[in-house]
């Protein structure tokens, strides 16, 4: 199923109803199509990749942890086509980095956004959809609130349409705390202004779970938020995981601008909060994570015990889910 990010709802509706006519005659696999899958798991992360014929790297790593995530079969010429996806979009970011910027830091945002299509790529592929290159940047963007921060600067949106959002936003705030029910409204309505996420995240994966991204933007004392929900819906329709990825960016009055990320990751069942992991790029003392822990728990009515502070290696910790030892042997092979 192909759709692009300028597809109207009727036209994928379309789309999406041959794609399921098409599906229903393929529903038996002939050998030829399952001989390529791989069923004997290797047990390190570099044999596995070495056995997909996929380069040893972060990226490869990546795509096999969301291919786990998604419940997608280890199939090399799937893993390789992720991965193309992945290496040949050409994100407008990119072409607006000034050439005095470090070699290195454009490294690190070209593996991030690699990751990112990876990741998006992973996802459409799960609920059986192929989107075209817009659309899967569109996907990406939704996706990382990084990359939708920078497409906005690029857009450059005016102030009276920030200053709309702000408004919106700050209906939904009660008393200075942001009511829950507003904010879950908030964001669905968001979502549901864009034609692409309005059908990606009604369509459930093949192992009939639901990934689910919601994101939006919201200012606040001079604050700007970007932000990307994504939620993961089990079998019944319940949430069973759910990552709130924030960026926070403030212009200074030296015209310099200073961000923060933070990510918080919540894991439920039977609608019960069973832990909350707070990622997080820098460094806590033991004293300052025990104060944020205590913090949390009284403002989320959360045992402290069910909350963690952690490190933050991977740009998406709480899809790729792969061990710190995993990706090391990844680095070793390198």
């Amino acid at each position: 199923m192909i759709i692009d990010k300028n597809s109207t709802v009727s036209e994928i509706n379309k789309t999406i109803e041959k794609a399921v006519l098409s599906k229903t005659s393929q529903t038996i696999q002939t050998p030829k199509q399952t001989a390529s899958v791989i069923t004997n798991i290797p047990k390190s992360v570099s044999s596995l990749i070495n056995s997909l014929g996929l380069p040893a790297d972060k990226l490869s790593a990546s795509i096999l942890s969301f291919a786990r995530f998604f419940s997608l079969p280890l199939k090399p010429q799937l893993m390789a086509d992720i991965r193309q996806q992945a290496l040949t979009q050409i994100f407008t970011e990119t072409q607006t980095e000034t050439k005095q910027a470090p070699q290195s830091s454009l490294e690190v945002l070209a593996d991030k956004i690699r990751q990112t299509f990876a990741l998006a790529a992973a996802a459409a592929e799960s609920k059986g959809v192929e989107l075209q290159p817009k659309g899967l940047e569109a996907f990406a963007e939704a996706v990382d609130p990084d990359l939708h921060k920078r497409q906005d600067e690029n857009k450059k949106n005016d102030q009276r349409k920030k200053n709309q959002e702000s408004k919106d936003f700050n209906t939904i705030i009660k008393n200075g705390v942001i009511d829950p029910s507003g904010l879950k409204k908030f964001a669905l309505e968001t979502a549901d202004e864009n034609p692409l996420l309005y059908v990606m995240n009604r369509l459930p994966g093949k192992n009939n779970h639901r990934w689910i991204v919601l994101p939006f933007n919201f200012s606040s004392d001079g604050t700007d938020f970007h932000v990307s929900m994504r939620i993961l819906l089990d079998k019944t329709n319940n949430a069973a995981m759910m990552a709130l990825d924030i960026l926070e960016s403030r212009e200074l009055e030296t015209g310099n601008t200073v961000e923060r990320k933070n990510l918080f990751v919540i894991e439920s069942a039977n609608d019960l909060v069973m832990k909350l992991s707070f990622y997080s790029d820098s460094e806590y003392s033991e004293k300052d994570k025990l104060l944020f822990i205590n913090e949390l728990s009284s403002l989320l009515a959360i045992s402290k015990e069910k909350i963690f502070i952690k490190n933050r290696y991977d740009n998406f910790p709480y899809e790729a889910g792969l061990e710190e030892e995993l990706l090391k042997s990844v680095d070793e092979a390198v």
